[in-house]
Parts: structure tokens; sequence; C-alpha cells
């Protein structure tokens, strides 16, 4: 067909081959002008509308007499808008309505009112032309400067009038004067039909909720969304109780409904197509719309599940298609990404078991490109889709029935957590039980580079026998100080710290939190306190975690809640641990050196010891882990202290009695000689250089001691009354 052939040209813009074609056409008489108004319209749409007013000259110079010039004026409207000061397209758009409506009772009234033949704006005088020439009783109108609905009762045009039906009540409105206040709209217009016929809406909305939606949609220009849908329907005409499951009927049945898109979530986006789309249609665009092999599957996997709800066999050319557009892909990438082809060859697998084309051609692949790779396991790591790691293992134990094993095991360090239950059933079930173990201890040991073991760990691995894993209490607590410690003294890399505190967020909240709960509920009062401190400061999971985990707390300990009104002295208040600005600079210096050197060696080590082969023999791994947990353990204590230290302020040191932050000038009362001691937290505490601990017992005997005032404090193994001469602060 020409028209299909002349739009191809215009969607291309190959503009010259348009107009020459275009004339070629005509002059053989194979094309008539009405066939260009789908071409015209995708230029304008184009913004080439600078060339249509030459080539509608072109046209209707080449064509004689116009066999039907009602069909021919919206060719003339479209040039004539893009090029309004033309007054040899004015003199054919007049010539062209004569000819189509001269016959019409009162046509030269209304041709002269529009304007079209004088100065009058184009688009005024086209409006008011193409409505008042067609109306007819019962055609349905809408206000543009108001919500209003209008229905047309009568239609004078020798007299130029024109009487509508809105509100209840008739008026009479001359032509220009309709056609600048009214534009015509379906009378199955959701706004006709609320305004005009509300019973027939309460009645839609009952029995035909795709009707009401598709009304909806295009009386907002074609595109709405879920939220503006459900304001005008909300309560005015559906009760808010109702709301949710009317709206889920009506989106099911949207899905199928070939003139309604639904993209999106948060809106969902709901937009009208003119031209039924089928299923086939849609699922193709959708396919198209993004260069990423999981979607390519999600949208070829959602396709099948909707034509198994219809009951419907797939379209087998579609099939033939998705198959063509991944073998293609495969081909494409092979040489240069081969981690992305074997994802592709697996896809294709698992679709071949669902029906589409090529399944076998696919499973060959995948063996053959797992068989000729040097390294399968840079293969594997490379496959991002979950669904396609299981068959990967299975790909790997048919390519590779010599080694496949050996690679397995050297998976385990990137597996994913879902896949971890197979590969380490394999390893067992082959006698490797040591290098599960290994795994197990050294991922323990460098936690935040582990989050998929950590993971599978929470979750409760399948096989155990034989495997030694830390407690379910053991492992919240490690989960929780790697948690506190990310960002603050624990380094590593961005996408690290990201990766672990998104799996720890999933792997906490499994079950409605109910291992953690667990582990809250059988925490010591004294640890609780700890761990309290921690959820506190937990960055970078969100508020709904941290917040969560703190109320389960406090229902297995509400006691940490009581707000007990007293007054507690500085060197009494269990919950701070004072220090000066140096002191803290050192202790956390010493978490640093604990978490970022030790335990990265230790696990270095552990690593090394496990290749040695037979762990129950191996006095390296045994001192390896001994170590590990010695770490652990001091990681612990210091991570405890810094949550309670707080620095010095000058404003907090007394000058007028002993506290903590003074150097204290005593006279023995048996031999009168001066001591000097000064008090400061555990941090820096260095007795040889007379700085000793506030909270140890001497301290605390002279704590609160004004000055000139008289105490017995234990001095060279025997209790000595000295009196306190001087105190100046040291901060």
């Amino acid at each position: 067909m020409p028209t299909a052939e002349l739009l191809e040209l215009a969607q291309a813009g190959k503009i010259e081959e348009f107009e020459s074609r275009c004339l070629e056409l005509l002059t053989s008489g194979q094309l008539t002008p009405a066939q260009l108004v789908g071409p015209f319209e995708r230029l304008e749409r184009d913004g080439r509308a600078e060339r249509l007013a030459t080539l509608t000259q072109m046209v209707f110079e080449n064509v004689g007499p116009v066999p039907d010039p009602a069909a021919a004026l919206p060719l003339v409207r479209i040039a004539l808008t893009a090029s309004p000061q033309s007054a040899e397209l004015r003199a054919l758009a007049v010539r062209l309505y004569t000819d189509a409506f001269g016959q019409v009772p009162g046509f030269a009234a209304l041709l002269e009112a529009s304007g079209l033949k004088g100065g009058r704006p184009v688009r005024t005088a086209l409006k008011t032309l193409d409505l008042c020439l067609t109306l007819q009783p019962g055609d349905t109108l809408y206000c543009r400067s108001e919500d209003r609905a209008a229905e047309v009762v009568d239609a004078d045009r020798v007299n130029g009038l024109f009487t509508l039906r809105q509100e209840g009540r008739v008026t009479t409105l001359p032509g220009p004067e309709l056609a600048r206040e009214y534009e015509r709209i379906a009378p199955d217009d959701f706004r006709v039909l609320r305004q005009l016929r509300p019973e027939k809406v309460a009645a839609m909305i009952r029995e035909n909720p795709v009707e009401v939606v598709l009304g909806i949609v295009r009386a907002h220009g074609g595109q709405i969304d879920a939220d503006e849908l459900k304001h005008e329907l909300s309560p005015r005409l559906i009760p808010a109780a109702e709301w949710a499951g009317w709206w889920t009927k009506a989106r099911t049945a949207l899905k199928r409904c070939p003139h309604i898109k639904l993209e999106g979530r948060s809106p969902l986006i709901l937009t009208y197509l003119e031209a039924a789309q089928t299923l086939e249609d849609e699922t193709w665009t959708a396919f198209g719309a993004k260069n990423d092999l999981g979607h390519w599957v999600a949208t070829i996997e959602g396709y099948l599940r909707e034509k198994q709800a219809r009951k419907e066999a797939p379209d087998a050319a579609l099939l033939a298609r998705f198959h063509q557009h991944l073998w293609a892909y495969v081909a494409a990438v092979r040489a240069r990404r081969p981690a992305e082809a074997l994802a592709c060859a697996l896809a294709l697998e698992r679709l071949g078991e669902k029906g589409v084309p090529g399944g076998a051609d696919g499973r060959a692949l995948a063996d053959e490109l797992l068989r000729a790779a040097a390294e399968p396991r840079l293969l594997l790591d490379g496959i991002e889709l979950d669904a396609l790691r299981e068959p990967a293992f299975e790909a790997l134990r048919r390519a590779r029935p010599d080694d496949w094993l050996a690679h397995a095991i050297a998976w385990l360090e990137d597996a994913p957590a879902a896949l971890l239950d197979r590969l380490v059933h394999a390893a067992i079930e082959a006698g490797r039980l040591d290098a599960v173990q290994s795994f197990v201890d050294k991922g323990l040991s460098d936690l935040p580079r582990h989050p998929e073991l950590m993971y599978w760990l929470w979750k409760g691995p399948r096989e155990t026998a034989g495997l030694r894993l830390p407690s379910e209490a053991d492992l919240f607590r490690l989960i929780i100080d790697t948690l506190s410690s990310l960002g603050r003294t624990l380094s590593a890399e961005p996408h690290v710290v990201k990766e672990f505190r998104h799996r720890a967020k999933a792997a906490l909240a499994l079950r409605d939190y109910e291992k953690a709960r667990r582990c809250l509920a059988a925490t010591s009062e004294a640890a609780a306190v700890t761990i309290k401190r921690e959820l506190q400061r937990l960055e970078g999971l969100g508020e709904n975690t941290p917040a969560r985990l703190l109320d389960l707390l406090r229902e297995a300990h509400p006691e940490l809640w009581v707000v007990v009104r007293r007054e507690v002295r500085p060197w009494e208040d269990a919950e701070t641990l004072w220090c000066t600005a140096e002191g803290l600079a050192r202790r956390t210096a010493e978490r640093d050196q604990i978490v970022n050197v030790q335990m990265r060696d230790n696990a270095r080590r552990i690593g090394e010891a496990a290749s040695h082969g037979d762990l129950s023999e191996n006095s390296e791994y045994k001192f390896a882990l001994e170590e590990r947990d010695l770490l652990r353990a001091r990681l612990a204590k210091v991570n405890e202290d810094l949550s309670r230290a707080r620095v010095l302020e000058v404003h907090d040191v007394p000058t007028d009695h002993v506290g903590i932050g003074t150097r204290v000038t005593l006279r023995r009362g048996d031999t009168g000689a001066a001591v000097t001691m000064t008090f400061l937290g555990p941090f820096e505490t260095d007795v040889e250089r007379g700085v000793y601990n506030y909270m140890a017992p001497l301290s605390q005997k002279l704590m609160g001691t004004p000055v000139g005032s008289r105490v017995t404090i234990p001095l060279e193994g025997h209790d000595v009354e000295v009196e306190v001469v001087a105190v100046e602060s040291v901060v």
C-alpha cells in the first residue's frame, strides 16, 4: 500500500524521497490526498511542519479535481496550521470546505463568521467550521474553561444557532461562540456520563469497571496514574471502604484489555491505546525496552504465565522471536563476555523447559563454554540471576565430570546464600567437610566480605553434621558488632559496606525477626546494655530495622528503659567511661589495628592452614582458630569501652575536690611527705608516671574529697591518712 510506504519514509525522516515518491504516486493515479493524512500527521509530530505548506500545494496541483473533498480536508488543516500565514493554503481550504459543505443550509454565513477568508486566526476558524458543520442532535461537548459537559439538543444551521442541555437547563449559542467555549467529546466519555447520565455510571462501576477506567483515562488526555484515578472515583462514586476491592478487580481485568497499557509501580501509570494492542504486541514492546538478560527472562516468563492464566497457547511466532533475539545476543557477546554468554545459554535452557525454542541448544552451549573455560569460577561468578545459578551448578557437573568438585568448592567464596546448601551438600557428600569448615572459619573472621555466608548461617544451613558453627546467640552478637563498627572503625570499601548492610537487614528480618527476638530474650542484662547502645548508633539500615530491634530489646529487657531520677556523680556513672581526646584516639587506633590488621592476618592464616589438608591434625589451623577467638573477645571489650567513652571537657573537671581529670597534691600524715596523683580514665592509666584509673579502688576512696579534708587510703602496703592539699585540672 502506498500509505504504508510513505509512512515509513516519513518515520525515517527521508523528506526528499517522501516528496518525490508522493509526486510519482499522485501523477500515476495510485494516491489520493486522503491517503496522505497519516504520513502528514507523522511529519507534524516529528517537527517537520515547515515542509508541509509547499508539499500540500504540490499535492493538490497534481491531482486535479478532488474526488472526496471532505476526506482531503484533514490534509489541508495540518498544512494550514503549520503555515497559518499562507494565503494560498487559506484559499485552498475555503475551496475544499465549499466543495464538501456548500449545500449545507447556512454554510455561507458560517464561513463568513469563521473568518477563514479574512484575517482571523487559523485555528479558531478551522475549529468553528469543523464543529458547526458536523454537529448533530445527541452529540456531546465539553466546556474548555469549566468542568461542564453538554448535549446538543438542536442544530439550527440556517440561523447559525445551537441549543445545548447542561446541568438541567437549556442554552442556545451562536456557532462561533459555541466553538470558542466547547469541544466535541465522545458520548461515552466519563465526564459526559458522570454529569449527564449518572445512572449509567453507577451501573458501569458495578458491571464493567474496564469501561469506567478507559473513559477516565481518555478524559485525561490518554494517560493517568492510579492516585489520580482513585481521586476521580473515591469517595464520590465508590465508598472509600470498597475502593481496594474494586480496584483489584479492575486492575486484573485491565491487564487483559488491548486498549490500555499499565506501567510502573508507585504510582501505576495507565495509558490509553487508540489501536488495540495484543498481549503479543505489548510483550514484544516490553521485551525490547531494556537491554538486560534479567528483564528479558522476566518478560518471557510473565507472558507465558499470562497465556496460561487465559488458557491460551503461546504464540509460536513470538516464542521464535524470543529465541532468535537471545541466540543473536549469545553470538554477539560470546568472545568478549563469556560469562554473559553462559548466563544467556542457561536462560535458553530454562526457557526451553517452558516451551520456548532453543532449550537443547542453550544446554549444549552452556556445557561447551564451561568445558573450554580455564577458570570456570570466573564464568560462574558472572551469573547475576538467582534463578540461573542452580542450573549453572548442574551444567558444571555435566561439563566437567573430573574436576567439577574443585571448582564448586572454589565457588563457595562468592556463591549466593541460596546456592550454598547445594554446594555444601556436594562437598560433604564428596568427603570435603574440611573445605566447608575452612570456608566457614575464614568467612567468620572477615564477616563484612562474606555477606552471603552470614545470611546462610543466620537463615540456618540445611546440613550441619560435622561442622563447627557459631551458636545463634554468638552469630547475632557478631552481626550486631560488625554493623556497629562499619563506617566507624571497621574500614571496608563502600560497596562491601553497602552489600553487608543490605544482607544483614534482610537476614535479621527473617520470619518477622524471629531469631533476633529469641537472641535478645536470652541476652543478659549487662550484655543488653551494650547491645542497646550499638542499636541506637546503627547506620545504613534505614529507620525501621534498628527501631524494630530496639522494640524487641525493650520487650525482653524493659528495665533498660526505666529512668531512675537520682544524681549520679561522674565517677559513679557506670554508663559512661571518661577519657581524654588523646586516650580515645589511642583506644580507637587499637580497635583499628585489631580489625583491619590482626583479624585480617588471622583470616589469611586460617585459609593458608586449611589448605594444608586434614584439619583434625593441623596444629597451625587450631592455633589460628584460637587466636581468632581471642581477637574477637578483645575486640568485644574494646568496642564496649568505646561505646561508653566520653571525652572530658574543661568544665567537667572540678577544682575544689578530687575528681576525674584532676592532679591532686596529698600530704602524708605519717611522714609529712607530699604525694602527687593524677586521675584519668582507663585509656590513660600509667601508674609509674602517677596517672591512676579513676575507677580503681584507691581512686574511688579519694573521689569527691574536698581540699583540706583528710582520708585514709592504702599506700605502700598499709593504710595511711592523707590530707588533700591542692587540686588542679590536667585537661
